[in-house]
């Protein structure tokens, strides 16, 4: 049985990255700095969780001394994040791991900052993919789950651009994220983290938890 809804663009690995590349692209620097804002996470490790073609990890990256691990289900994903790290000279700060959000083939308390922007809703079952995420954070680790666009105007830049695109790109999505939303309180208190915080703002609706 397989674990992991698929993602849109898992099975067109090209067309994901040029919608990155061509539209998302303002998104990851705005984001990443605002992570690395709240998390004040700037050294150690960080798993970037359903990675795709790395655009945050390496947003990441390039704000901080963090030794980015990028994860995804997809081998096309990693390859290509691959290549973006050759080209932006980060390789030395990078690994590459393929598998599983709700098996994680990692040690206890060995990442200091998780993220991930847009993989949750995908997840098939978030309580075990959150308790993953949070046996893998170090005692004080961060981890920034969630989604957005990272401002409001860009958020309504990005939403015009992709409607023009495709009107119905949107389409049926609200009804990945609304049960996650629900079910995150519960998921949240059964992780016995020293701090949870749930953010809805014009950044998005993310996730922050402290270990």
């Amino acid at each position: 049985m397989q674990t992991m809804r698929k993602q849109a663009g898992a099975s067109d690995p090209e067309g994901f990255d040029a919608i990155v590349r061509e539209v998302f692209a303002p998104i990851y620097p705005t984001i990443a700095e605002q992570i690395v804002a709240k998390t004040q996470k700037t050294k150690g490790h960080c798993l970037d969780v359903g990675c795709g073609t790395g655009a945050l990890g390496r947003a990441i990256a390039r704000l901080s001394d963090l030794h980015i691990t990028f994860f995804d289900q997809s081998p096309e994903m990693i390859e290509l994040s691959m290549d973006y790290a050759h080209e932006e000279n980060i390789m030395r700060r990078s690994d590459f791991l393929i598998g599983d959000i709700h098996h994680l083939a990692l040690q206890d308390n060995t990442m200091d900052l998780v993220i991930s922007r847009g993989s949750s809703p995908f997840w098939s079952d978030w309580n075990r993919a959150y308790q993953e995420i949070f046996r893998v954070l170090k005692e004080g680790g961060h981890a920034y789950i969630g989604g957005g666009f990272g401002t409001a105007k860009l958020r309504e830049e990005i939403i015009q651009t992709m409607r023009e695109r495709n009107p119905d790109w949107r389409k049926g999505f609200a009804n990945k994220l609304r049960p996650e939303r629900e079910a995150l309180p519960k998921i949240l208190q059964d992780l016995q983290a020293s701090q949870t915080n749930i953010i809805d703002d014009a950044s998005g609706f993310w996730v922050h938890i402290i270990k």
